[in-house]
C-alpha cells in the first residue's frame, strides 16, 4: 500500500467542538449542567461578596443619581465633562443634597467623583477646605492617619 491508500483506509479522527477544544471534548459529548444557581452557604462567595454592602452602595449611587437629577448640574453631566472651576460647586449642591443619608463624607465623595468622572486626587485639590478637613478628620477617625504621621493641624 502507498501512502494515499493507508490515509484514505484510516477513519478521520473526530476531534469535538471548536468552543471546548477537542482535549476537553473529543467524542462531541453535549452533557452539559445547565445549572447557575448561586450556592450562597459557600464561604467562598462571603470573601468576596457580602449583598448588605452592595445594596449600601447602589442606594447612595441612587442617591447621587437623583441629586443630580434634581441640580441645576444635571445638563452638564450628559453633554460633556463638567469643567475644573464648576467641580466645587457641583461638589457643594450635591453633598448638600446627601447631608441627612447614612452614609459617610468619604463614600459620598468617592460616589460624586464616579459619577462625574473626576479622579479622586483632583476632586480633593480642587474641593473646598472645609471638604478636605472633613475627609481627614473621617480618615483621621477610621485609621489614625494623622497620629501615625505626628501631625496636630490639617492645614
Amino acid at each position: 500500500m502507498d501512502k494515499d491508500n493507508l490515509e484514505e483506509s484510516q477513519p478521520q479522527k473526530v476531534l469535538g467542538d471548536k468552543i471546548l477544544g477537542a482535549h476537553n471534548n473529543p467524542t462531541k459529548d453535549y452533557e452539559y449542567v445547565d445549572n447557575y444557581e448561586v450556592d450562597s452557604d459557600n464561604s467562598f462567595l462571603d470573601q468576596y461578596y457580602d449583598e448588605e454592602e452592595h445594596n449600601h452602595k447602589i442606594r447612595l449611587e441612587e442617591l447621587i443619581y437623583s441629586a443630580f437629577q434634581e441640580s441645576r448640574w444635571f445638563p452638564l453631566n450628559y453633554k460633556k465633562k463638567i469643567p475644573k472651576d464648576l467641580v466645587p460647586h457641583v461638589f457643594e449642591e450635591v453633598l448638600e443634597k446627601l447631608e441627612e443619608s447614612e452614609y459617610s463624607f468619604s463614600e459620598k465623595f468617592v460616589s460624586i467623583c464616579d459619577y462625574i468622572g473626576v479622579s479622586y486626587i483632583k476632586a480633593y485639590e480642587i474641593i473646598p477646605i472645609k471638604y478636605k478637613e472633613m475627609v481627614i478628620n473621617e480618615l483621621e477617625t477610621k485609621f489614625n492617619i494623622l497620629s501615625k504621621k505626628k501631625i496636630k493641624r490639617l492645614f
